[in-house]
């Protein structure tokens, strides 16, 4: 009997930490779940005017966006405002609780 519940106890630690937020996301190369990064991760979404000339003073912020695909959404959406092709100039910083936490690239 000792042994089952060591059991249970056991796999209900093992199992709070695979599903919690902070498991990491090897795809991602995040510290985050890959739940966490593609549906609720909250992030600024940043475009680098001249990405080319490699000045970080060249960002500017265009939004925030929630989840991976509302964050691509966005900077399609945005490219498409300024009349722009699409290119590699835009940066998304991963937010939790209002502290910057990952800079992601797409």
């Amino acid at each position: 009997m000792g042994k089952v519940i060591l059991l249970l106890v056991v796999g209900y630690f093992v199992y709070q930490y695979l599903s919690r937020d902070e498991s990491g996301c090897d795809k991602y190369a995040s510290k985050y779940s890959c739940d966490y990064v593609e549906n609720k991760a909250s992030y600024d979404v940043y475009y680098w005017h001249n990405v080319e000339r490699g000045n970080a003073n060249d960002e500017e912020i265009i939004g925030s966006a929630l989840g991976l695909k509302s964050r691509k959404n966005f900077a399609v959406n945005y490219v498409k405002s300024i009349d722009s092709r699409w290119n590699r100039s835009y940066i998304y910083i991963l937010k939790k609780d209002d502290v910057n936490m990952e800079k992601h690239r797409l």
